[in-house]
């Protein structure tokens, strides 16, 4: 947990808050429209979010002012070009993401579903997704954040400093951490690391998927959101140790992940490819490493 400085100006208060709640609001609106492909009315912000229309209105008058939406002949709002030079700096600052043809030539060689996230102190922003032939839907999307908790982000904590190794590990029940330990250090040597499927249909993980990204959505439903996601990760199953990975008979797999570094070698962004099947033999399984792990080190340093 981040400790909270008291600087002049703070109220124990402010500070036990955590947030400004109306800035809260503002982020969401613009996160709500992000999301979206298509232009969205007030009354449907209103509901997705709920806030007041009030609240609402006034938001948009001050954004599209800013320029960050815009309301459109048919009073629906889309995003705004205010935005384009904070995309640009944004494109600047994180040169990876410019690299949404490499997913799409991974999701293609793999014949699954890949996901590109940038592994923060306490949570995972989507920044990149590409979408297998056989993939199954899920509500994950680019710009979606989430929790960071074990063992979502193995592959890049592995390469971080102990202390938050040591955050990370304790998000995890006390009588995973022992074998989540060991990822990280067969992370730091595979440089991939394989998830199983866990004990559940791979639908049942694309249903629980959609009710996160609903949830997240709607900010007052935190606690429900929490839930869906612990039970989202109890389903996805553990990292396999890698002398398992090396028998001959098939295995369950969810997902495997890699590193990505940037140009100062540190570990930034979780590359992760999707297969999510029940049965994967060793072959295959080591098609898929050997896939992940060339994708990694071309999107490093970059």
């Amino acid at each position: 947990m981040l400790e909270v400085t008291m600087t002049e100006g703070n109220t124990p208060n402010e500070v036990d808050r955590g947030g400004s709640p109306p800035t809260d609001r503002v982020v969401a609106i613009v996160e709500l429209l992000a999301g979206r492909s298509a232009s969205i009315t007030i009354k449907e912000i209103t509901e997705e979010l709920e806030l007041s229309r009030s609240t609402t209105t006034l938001i948009l008058t001050s954004l599209e002012r800013a320029g960050w939406v815009s309301r459109q002949a048919d009073r629906r709002y889309v995003l705004g070009s205010g935005l384009i030079g904070v995309t640009e700096a944004i494109r600047d600052k994180y040169p990876v993401l410019n690299y949404g043809r490499a997913l799409d030539t991974l999701a293609e060689r793999a014949g699954c579903g890949v996901a590109l996230a940038l592994i923060g102190v306490t949570d995972a922003t989507f920044v990149g997704i590409a979408r297998g032939e056989d993939d199954l839907a899920t509500a994950v999307r680019v710009g979606m954040r989430l929790p960071l908790r074990a063992p979502m982000g193995t592959s890049v904590i592995a390469h971080r400093p102990a202390a938050q190794q040591r955050a990370w590990l304790s998000t995890a029940p006390i009588e995973t951490r022992e074998s989540f330990e060991a990822a990280l250090a067969q992370a730091r040597e595979a440089g991939v690391v394989v998830y199983e499927l866990g004990h559940t249909d791979p639908l049942v993980l694309s249903l629980i998927g959609e009710v996160v990204g609903l949830l997240a959505e709607h900010p007052r439903r935190d606690s429900l959101g929490n839930r869906a996601l612990d039970l989202l990760g109890e389903l996805g199953g553990p990292p396999y140790e890698s002398g398992v990975l090396d028998e001959d008979e098939p295995l369950p797999v969810s997902y495997l992940s890699a590193p990505i570094f940037d140009h100062t070698n540190r570990a930034v962004y979780d590359l992760q490819l999707g297969p999510l099947q029940p049965n994967v033999n060793k072959a295959e399984r080591d098609r898929l490493i050997r896939e992940i792990r060339e994708a990694a080190a071309k999107l490093s340093h970059s």
